[in-house]
């Protein structure tokens, strides 16, 4: 039987919460609640792949045994946007300490442009390979709709979030024996058709309704569009999700139990920081 594991390793959108200086029911409820606290967005993929490396990742990786880190393989950015990719250099800390083989860092070439204008001193690629000097990572391109192979009979599927249009965000099918999850941190809409009837969603949490985006059109506009939760329960009723997770928290300023009333019932739930979550085929 086979076996897909989903290890949270972080689950705020573009700020960690609790917020600075902040007292709403949200920051005060994390303030005594291990499970409101929140970094940047990432997760672990049968320990072996690492998706968005955001500004938290170090200490995200040190709460891990050294086993498990060691046992990362590759890395996925899913678009350039600060808290999915920053933690590029101090990962590659983790890779000296540790002695780690380099590195591939998967990403969409119109991403690779973004990345490369703070990192290229971490990558080997093509126009500059390092002249010699090993570098902690290697550039690999994906493509919105190609899957590549990462090992383990690990399928990953880029597909487009329609969350930014400067550059193409991609949501991730993963796939293994017969299981799927979608990952979609930053999500607003998808015409992707390899969506239907994933073992597991996990979706945008930036906004919980509607009226928050319109309370908030800096973000919303400045920073990429996002599903509010209330949409993204009927997206995940419409393409038949067994369960649904919702991530990449936002500032909501609300209670925990004023956001579970946005859960129609138990298949829905909020993903937070540490949680794992294991698949049998």
């Amino acid at each position: 039987m086979g076996a897909m594991t989903i290890r949270f390793l972080g689950t705020s959108a573009r700020f960690p919460l609790p917020r600075w200086g902040c007292e709403c029911p949200q920051c005060s409820d994390a303030q005594s609640n291990p499970q409101g606290v929140r970094s940047r967005p990432s997760i672990l993929v049968n320990r072996r792949v690492l998706i968005d490396p955001g500004p938290d990742v170090y200490a995200q990786l040190a709460a891990l045994p050294p086993d498990e880190v060691r046992a990362i393989r590759d890395v996925v950015i899913t678009h350039p946007h600060p808290e999915h990719h920053l933690g590029l250099d101090d990962l590659s800390q983790f890779r000296h300490v540790w002695n780690l083989d380099q590195l591939p860092v998967w990403a969409q070439f119109d991403s690779w442009t973004l990345i490369l204008v703070t990192f290229n001193y971490l990558v080997s690629h093509e126009l500059d390979p390092g002249q010699g000097v090993p570098r902690p990572f290697s550039r690999s391109d994906m493509t919105l709709g190609e899957p590549f192979e990462l090992g383990e009979g690990l399928t990953f599927t880029p597909f487009d979030t329609f969350h930014t249009s400067t550059f193409a965000t991609a949501g991730l099918v993963i796939e293994q024996d017969d299981l799927r999850v979608v990952y979609a941190p930053d999500f607003y809409d998808s015409a992707f058709f390899g969506l239907a009837e994933p073992d597991l969603l996990i979706l945008d949490g930036t906004f919980a309704a509607a009226e928050q985006v319109a309370d908030a059109p800096d973000l919303y506009e400045g920073h990429g569009r996002h599903l509010p939760i209330e949409d993204g329960v009927r997206f995940a009723q419409a393409i038949r999700a067994r369960r649904t997770l919702f991530t990449h928290i936002g500032h909501f300023q609300i209670t925990p139990e004023e956001l579970h009333a946005y859960l129609p019932d138990e298949t829905f739930d909020v993903a937070y920081d540490g949680q794992v979550v294991e698949l049998l085929a």
